[in-house]
């Protein structure tokens, strides 16, 4: 009997400093988390500078949150925020859906650079398509999240291309997203489409209202293929955002 208590005693302590260690490093478990899955989502460098979640009052912030540009563009942040603050409903925390009621953005930045007439964006919401790939084999079950609104106000951006004399800078205005719910896989792709679509659309038409006088004299064409792809862009974000309302009853 003692050496039974004694193995029970020795569990326990395992468990709690295990416990105690998750608890510990809760931030750079998320930070490693997030830069890991974003990466592979987007195909190109995901970075945060650091991650504080506040248990008690239900909320998370993410400082310094980037996304590099994508392969064959240049060496620069395409998306880049001060913070990303997120609000967690903590009684959701013991039903079998996650809700997070919010996410909200500080300084949201976007650089939208052009080689030719492919853009950095559309180089990775091409990772996206519209049909819904068939759902990935899991090692294990994974949580469902649902999110309730995802506001991006504000965005200051950069127009960046060889067809302009130089860098423009321009506001993107705001992007607002529907409700999903889904594992973290289904999530990355049900955001970051819709978004994506967004923030192509608004850049796009940015770059289309550049007054000619910033333009080389080869951009002509160039600006009327832009304007073909705003039109894409714009029906791609409708599509999209219908998609997600009629998978959730909406």
């Amino acid at each position: 009997m003692k050496k039974l208590f004694i193995g029970l005693l020795i569990v326990a302590l395992l468990i709690g400093a295990g416990m105690f260690y998750v608890v510990s490093n809760l931030d750079s478990i998320v930070k490693r988390g997030i830069e890991s899955a974003g990466t592979d989502a987007l195909g190109t460098n995901v970075r945060v500078d650091s991650v504080a979640i506040d248990l008690s009052g239900g909320s998370a912030t993410l400082s310094g949150f980037s996304i590099a540009n994508p392969e064959g563009f240049s060496n620069q942040d395409m998306v880049r925020f001060d913070e990303l603050t997120v609000a967690i409903d903590l009684g959701s925390l013991r039903s079998d859906i996650i809700r997070i009621t919010s996410i909200s953005s500080v300084n949201p930045y976007v650089l939208y650079e052009l080689q030719g007439t492919q853009s950095n964006i559309d180089a990775v919401r091409a990772r996206f398509p519209a049909q819904e790939p068939a759902p990935e084999a899991t090692p294990g079950p994974q949580p469902v999240i649902g999110i309730d609104a995802v506001t991006i106000s504000g965005i200051q951006g950069s127009l960046q291309s060889n067809l302009l004399s130089t860098p423009i800078s321009v506001n993107l205005g705001d992007v607002n997203l529907p409700p999903v719910e889904g594992t973290p896989p289904e999530l990355a792709r049900q955001i970051a489409r819709p978004l994506l679509s967004q923030l192509a659309r608004n850049a796009a038409a940015a770059f289309a209202a550049v007054p000619a006088s910033q333009l080389r004299d080869s951009a002509g064409q160039a600006v009327e293929e832009l304007q073909e792809q705003l039109e894409q862009a714009e029906d791609a974000a409708r599509s999209a955002a219908d998609e997600l309302r009629n998978r959730l009853g909406l």
